[in-house]
């Protein structure tokens, strides 16, 4: 009977499996699985069971064919070195790869970065893809369940103001016991509006989506402020310099996901659309989820769909219209 043997070292556990080297960190959650396995594969000596436990010990050494089992083989490994999302041409990133194993070894749910992947592929900007896997390792943000990710949004109190002085309207209330004035708590059902004036997204309240044309954002990560609906992380928002002002908590689609700037190192990002679930720094009475948000989302993500193709058509369109024009040309040339 023919017997594995684990080396382990400080750094790594090897097992040889018909002359190739199977390898795995030591600090690897299935590390010590591993070894396991291997003093179970030389106790037992029913073949079928042995070629189980050979399989299980190749799917923990190799990242990939983890991810292709705990995915449900969604995701399929190419035999080199990329992955696909089944059904797709776009190899995922290393981000996505690295947030996989991190949810299979705490043993949660991939399906939510089986989303985020899906919407990510439905950004029309391969180029801000790598922007946005940057801005999320950097700040950490969480992902949902439906493949959305959280960011936050600095915002300051629409206030009312009197026609004819400009000053502010106060709405001032006392405590009827102690007289004392009750100071003004910030709460969910305020409206809010940014820092910043532009064409869009002027007013915002907790709970409706704010959107702009995507056309009309700047898509350029080397220009700094510009065209666009702006979140970032806290950091960013926190610094703003507006001790004052409200911090929303925002959801993101990764298909409405226009640019990174390179100038704010990851913390900044522009966008042509965000939800507000909440708010950071006061009072919230509703509860806001992405199940509220998904409805509006996949309605905007049908019109997209449609826009795209039209875009895409009219592009072939222009195309074969170049083609046939250059085809009378050289014919009138050969006749």
């Amino acid at each position: 009977m023919n017997y594995l043997v684990a080396k382990v070292t400080p750094n790594d556990v090897t097992v040889i499996i018909d002359g190739k080297h199977k390898r795995i960190r030591k600090d690897s959650p299935d590390a010590e699985l591993v070894i396991a396995l291997v003093k179970q594969y030389n106790s037992c000596n029913i073949l079928t069971e042995r070629e189980d436990i050979v399989t299980k010990i190749e799917e923990l050494c190799n990242p990939a064919k983890k991810i292709e089992f705990n995915s449900d083989g969604r995701f399929e490994f190419d035999g080199n070195s990329a992955m696909y999302l089944k059904g797709t041409s776009d190899p995922i990133p290393e981000f996505l790869a690295k947030k996989l194993l991190e949810y299979i070894d705490k043993g949660l749910n991939v399906e939510a970065l089986v989303n985020f992947w899906k919407n990510t592929l439905l950004n029309p900007d391969k180029g801000v893809r790598q922007q946005l896997f940057g801005f999320l390792e950097h700040n950490g943000h969480p992902i949902t369940d439906k493949g959305y990710f959280l960011a936050y949004k600095a915002v300051k109190v629409a206030r009312k103001y009197d026609a004819e002085t400009g000053e502010e309207v106060v709405s001032v209330r006392y405590d009827e016991n102690t007289g004392e004035r009750i100071e003004e708590t910030l709460n969910q059902s305020m409206t809010f509006k940014p820092y910043h004036s532009g064409a869009h997204g002027m007013t915002v309240k907790v709970g409706e989506p704010i959107t702009m044309p995507r056309e009309e954002c700047d898509s350029d990560p080397e220009v700094t402020c510009s065209a666009g609906l702006h979140v970032g992380s806290m950091e960013y928002v926190h610094d703003f310099g507006y001790s004052s002002g409200v911090i929303l908590e925002v959801l993101v689609s990764p298909r409405n996901v226009v640019a990174v700037p390179t100038d704010y190192n990851n913390t900044k990002m522009r966008t042509c659309e965000y939800y507000p679930i909440a708010i950071t720094n006061g009072e919230n009475a509703d509860i806001y989820l992405e199940s509220d948000y998904a409805s509006f989302d996949h309605a905007t993500m049908e019109d997209d769909i449609v826009n795209y193709e039209e875009s895409k058509r009219d592009v072939i369109n222009e195309i074969e219209k170049e083609l046939a024009e250059r085809r009378a040309v050289a014919d009138s040339i050969l006749q």
